[in-house]
């Protein structure tokens, strides 16, 4: 085999940095299964986030928002909703007074945490699906977003 061939070889068989098997693993029942995926779809995130070389206060603080945005829906990703980011949106405004551009900040970790989510390269929508019969869409669109 040649070495360009043995090279796409190798690299076929590796899991993309963030992918949901390389953080849960095949089989093993998990104690509470919608906390520990959506640990380890953060985990997967921030591995994802630092492939790309982006600094850690960077990572920090989007994961802050989004953990901020589960808080506020009482939900797991894979139960999400354009209304329920809607209404954090309207709230951060009006009830925590939120400057634009904080919003547009809380709006953008939100829809980068998203866009990993569903990204079939990471097959967190796949094992979502598996495991709670759903899967995590995009909440965030141009006509919900700044």
């Amino acid at each position: 085999m040649r070495s360009t061939e043995r090279d796409n070889v190798v690299s076929n068989n590796r899991a993309t940095p963030g992918a949901a098997r390389l953080h849960l693993a095949d089989g093993v029942p998990l104690l509470r299964p919608d906390e520990q995926v959506f640990e380890a779809m953060l985990d997967g995130w921030r591995n994802q986030q630092l492939a790309r070389n982006l600094a850690l206060s960077t990572i920090n603080g989007r994961e802050r928002k989004v953990r901020a945005f589960a808080a506020h829906a009482d939900a797991f990703p894979w139960n999400w909703s354009s209304p329920l980011a809607d209404e954090w949106f309207g709230d951060l405004r009006s009830v925590h007074g939120c400057g634009r551009s904080t919003l547009r900040g809380y709006q953008e970790a939100v829809r980068l945490f998203c866009d990993y989510t569903t990204d079939p390269a990471y097959e967190w929508a796949a094992e979502c699906e598996r495991r709670f019969g759903t899967h995590p869409i995009q909440v965030c669109h141009e006509w919900n977003t700044a």
